[in-house]
């Protein structure tokens, strides 16, 4: 397979993994420093880091991931909509499995928003590809 044709296959995949690591080590690092440096407590600090994180995913999966060049303001509250609101699942999630393996269960902190991080990852890649940045 040609160089080209492995980017036009993978590349959105690659991109979004890169932009999706910087996106967990921003969210730990976040509940990491709002658990651990300034004792908010965990569900707040796990709310906190999501949704400045959150921010962080629309603009670079819009611009550098899938590459959504259409900047008008319709365009842009339209697809910020849709990715804010399918995205609020995923946070959700977040902050349900912290609540159950910090708060309930005593688990590791920054183990377990590892853990979370990864597996709301996976869900928000199937949901920007599939339904917020797809090509039409």
């Amino acid at each position: 397979m040609s160089e080209s044709r492995f980017w036009k296959k993978y590349g959105t995949f690659i991109l979004y993994t890169i932009f999706g690591f910087l996106a967990t080590v921003l969210d730990a690092f976040l509940y990491w420093l709002c658990y651990r440096k300034i004792g908010i407590p965990n569900v707040p600090s796990a709310t906190i880091s999501a949704v400045i994180t959150l921010v962080f995913c629309f603009f670079t999966n819009k611009t550098m991931v899938y590459k959504s060049r259409n900047w008008s303001v319709k365009n842009v509250i339209k697809e910020m909509a849709e990715f804010f609101s399918l995205r609020i699942m995923t946070i959700l999630f977040n902050i349900g499995f912290m609540y159950v393996t910090v708060s309930l269960m005593d688990w590791p902190a920054v183990p377990m928003k590892w853990t979370a991080s990864i597996i709301v990852g996976i869900m928000n890649y199937l949901i920007g590809k599939l339904i917020v940045f797809r090509k039409k």
